[in-house]
């Protein structure tokens, strides 16, 4: 069998999991290691095909896609940003460009990306991955994303408790308060929009889905609203047939073969918040008992 590519760090929790589990399962392994590329790891595409160093590297079973670490806001890149900031930027594009060419390439020629660059960039465009949701019948909440402070002020008087986020992600969520809405506050829009979501309480929901199958889920306690700041409990749990649907169905509406869900659980009907193409899920492991490495592996030695 052909061994399974997997893009990221060597060091990486997630990455070295998969690695395990795809050998424990008979299979085998080779690292494209995005942390150490340019500056140490040597890749070449060569007429469309890869080479490591000198070696052609012939067509994987499949790719696991963890990340390209080609963000210049990265705690990695702090001095080079610092010191190089305009240098930093090009370099990140052209690695970008590299990598992603490399994983389109193998997408033309039939060999599954899990998950590919353009649904991987759902991440950092939530306002796009919100609306495919909607457009799929799914339940999210009510949002917007603006520079427009009296657009804001709209939204907070029509739906009274609201949080807002980054539209790319990176900073945790933050409720609205009343000193959000002076025109000082709201004037930082014309730097940046944001993102304004009606709030949904309830207790947070991570399900993992490998291919159309949940393989694990977990409800996350926090007393705060960001569960990212002070994480109290993660807590193994089973999804009801609802909520087991919409988790799929999520999935599916983002083209997504392997997934984090998240999704609220309240008194009334779930909400759903994002679909991670890229997961971490090291620590739930760790936390729950429960499996994600081992049920990714059989998916990609079967793709």
């Amino acid at each position: 069998m052909k061994p399974i590519l997997i893009v990221g760090s060597p060091g990486d929790p997630q990455a070295r999991r998969v690695a395990k589990a795809v050998r424990g399962l008979g299979g085998d392994t080779i690292y494209l290691n995005s942390a150490s590329f340019p500056e140490r790891a040597k890749y070449s595409l060569e007429n469309g095909v890869l080479r490591i160093g000198s070696k052609h590297f012939a067509r994987p079973n499949a790719v696991y896609l963890r990340g390209f670490h080609a963000h210049a806001l990265s705690d990695d890149f702090e001095r080079d940003l610092r010191e190089r900031p305009q240098g930093l930027m090009a370099q990140m594009e052209e690695k970008s460009s590299f990598l992603t060419s490399a994983m389109l390439t193998y997408e033309a020629h039939g060999v599954p990306v899990v998950n590919g660059p353009w649904v991987n960039a759902q991440h950092s465009n939530k306002p796009y991955q919100l609306a495919l949701l909607k457009s799929a019948g799914l339940r999210v909440p009510d949002w917007i994303a603006t520079n427009d402070p009296a657009a804001v002020r709209r939204f907070v008087r029509k739906h009274r408790a609201v949080v807002y986020k980054p539209l790319s992600g990176g900073a945790t969520v933050q409720a609205v308060e009343s000193q959000d809405l002076t025109a000082d506050r709201l004037s930082a829009l014309r730097y940046a929009p944001v993102l304004f979501q009606k709030r949904i309480d309830g207790i947070s929901v991570r399900s993992f889905v490998v291919g159309n199958k949940v393989v694990a889920s977990a409800e996350l306690h926090s007393t705060e609203l960001d569960y990212r700041r002070k994480e109290d409990a993660v807590i193994a749990t089973e999804l009801n047939a609802e909520e087991r649907r919409m988790v799929v169905a999520t999935a599916k509406a983002c083209s997504m073969h392997f997934s984090g869900v998240d999704f609220i659980r309240g008194p009334g009907k779930p909400y759903l918040l994002e679909c991670n193409p890229s997961p971490m899920f090291a620590v739930f492991e760790d936390k729950t008992g429960l499996k994600v490495a081992e049920p990714f592996a059989r998916f990609l030695l079967r793709a």
